[in-house]
């Protein structure tokens, strides 16, 4: 369970990473450009990234109280 958990907090990391991206690219076109919108399908593709993240970072905690528990030991 330590490396499932493990796991789960390092995807949590990594698909962070295409979202902060999109983010801080958005924030300077913005910033170029006062009538700047957010294309659909790249929001489309960072609601998924995040809503995913936030799945896998709901595991975390499930696999502490199974390690807590002592499920695969």
């Amino acid at each position: 369970m330590f490396w499932a958990k493990m796991a789960a907090f390092g995807l949590v990391g990594l698909l962070s990473i295409i979202p902060t991206v999109r983010f801080i690219s958005w924030n300077r076109q913005a910033g170029a450009d006062p009538s700047f919108t957010v294309p659909a399908s790249e929001l489309a593709s960072v609601k998924t990234y995040i809503r995913t993240e936030t799945f896998v970072f709901l595991l975390i905690p499930v696999f502490a109280a199974a390690m807590a528990r002592g499920y695969g030991t």
